[in-house]
């Protein structure tokens, strides 16, 4: 596995088309009616690539003589700033570093403020929570402990913690039946794990902080988390209790909306038509599609997926790199066979593709693998 331009630039390229395809099947009531809770194979498909902007031995490489070598060109035109000078592509990698050591400190720097809060604050006495908790438990077959506490800085019901899940309650007056309904939708995030999925869009957020659609692909992900809570809870429900729980949606929702808390899952997570999505699986049960439409999504995913790490273009030379050296040391740089074409390293740094051997890298070693070049070595 190899990192090129032409290989992060096809990640970068694939994991956002197939954020807007989940995007427009999650916007149309017919495309996810149809698809359902299958869409999570979609979903779990995206952040993979996102994290693998790598070429594989399978991967078929095309090469590009205009739009990929006019990108590297520019990549590599040098800024002179006195008595050294830096390439536009080194400044842009600077910036990317830069933003993910920021927005990492910002980001644990708002979670440990808001564990340092959370700390401060009592427990939540309105109802006998320890008998609802247990009571719950039973249901689910589960023993897990957990702490309800009384945050008068949030707006609506929240999960928090992955080892010692505490439950956050607002001021906001709830009564009993809505209380069994919050902690009942809390507690089977906390069993689904989502805590875990949150940790990871966060990830992805820290690392690609410049690019909207992870931003995208993150609230997709709360509106699927939410309308799998949802649904599972509704599907035991009578017609009366699943009016009273999207009632106590409504008021969590009207009481102050969602939390930007990092690693928090709320009651009322979002607003607008995803809210009203989760009141069309709520109360129709159309997230519970067909096993055989599943398994032409998963199918269809997985297609999508390989055809996404199967494919990279690269810059291609023919003579030349531009602005990157001028003959280069036989004694440091060589050819690497590959794809019918070479790869070119100078200084040991992979360079770019070519396809034919001319001046000025007709004096380099030629390698046919890397297990040849490492006996070499």
């Amino acid at each position: 596995m190899t990192v090129t331009l032409g290989s992060v630039l096809s990640c970068l390229t694939s994991s956002t088309l197939l954020t807007i395809l989940a995007w427009v099947i999650l916007k149309g009531e017919f495309t996810f009616k149809t698809v359902g809770r299958y869409i999570c194979i979609l979903l779990a498909a995206i952040p993979v690539r996102m994290l693998l902007p790598v070429e594989f031995g399978f991967t078929t490489t095309f090469y590009s003589r205009h739009f990929m070598t006019s990108v590297r060109d520019f990549l590599f035109i040098e800024i002179n700033s006195g008595a050294s000078a830096v390439t536009i592509g080194q400044v842009l990698l600077f910036v990317w570093i830069a933003g993910v050591i920021c927005n990492c400190c910002l980001r644990v720097g708002e979670y440990l403020y808001f564990i340092h809060m959370i700390r401060r604050c009592p427990n939540y006495y309105e109802h006998n929570m320890d008998t609802v908790i247990s009571e719950i438990n039973r249901d689910y077959g589960k023993r897990k402990k957990f702490k309800v506490l009384l945050v008068p800085g949030i707006r609506t019901p929240a999960v928090f913690g992955v080892v010692h899940p505490q439950i956050l309650m607002p001021v906001t007056n709830y009564s009993q039946g809505e209380i069994y309904f919050i902690l009942r939708h809390e507690m089977l995030h906390y069993y689904h794990r989502d805590m875990l999925v949150r940790i990871l869009c966060e990830f992805l957020c820290t690392i690609y902080w410049w690019n909207p659609a992870v931003y995208l692909f993150e609230r997709l992900v709360v509106q699927v988390l939410e309308i799998r809570v949802d649904s599972v809870l509704a599907a035991g429900f009578s017609e009366a209790e699943k009016i009273g729980y999207m009632e106590c949606i409504l008021k969590s929702i009207k009481a102050g909306g969602a939390e930007k808390t990092p690693l928090m899952i709320t009651f009322a997570a979002q607003k607008g038509k995803a809210v009203k999505q989760r009141f069309y699986c709520i109360w129709g049960n159309h997230w519970q599609s067909k096993r055989r439409k599943g398994f032409f999504m998963a199918a269809f995913s997985c297609l999508l997926f390989l055809m996404s790490v199967s494919v990279v273009v690269e810059s291609l030379y023919s003579e030349e790199v531009p602005g990157t050296f001028g003959y280069p040391n036989p004694e440091t740089s060589y050819l690497l066979e590959r794809d019918g074409g070479y790869g070119l390293y100078i200084d040991g740094e992979f360079m770019g593709e070519v396809l034919e051997i001319t001046e000025p890298i007709t004096e380099l070693e030629i390698y046919k693998d890397e297990g040849e070049l490492k006996n070499e070595n």
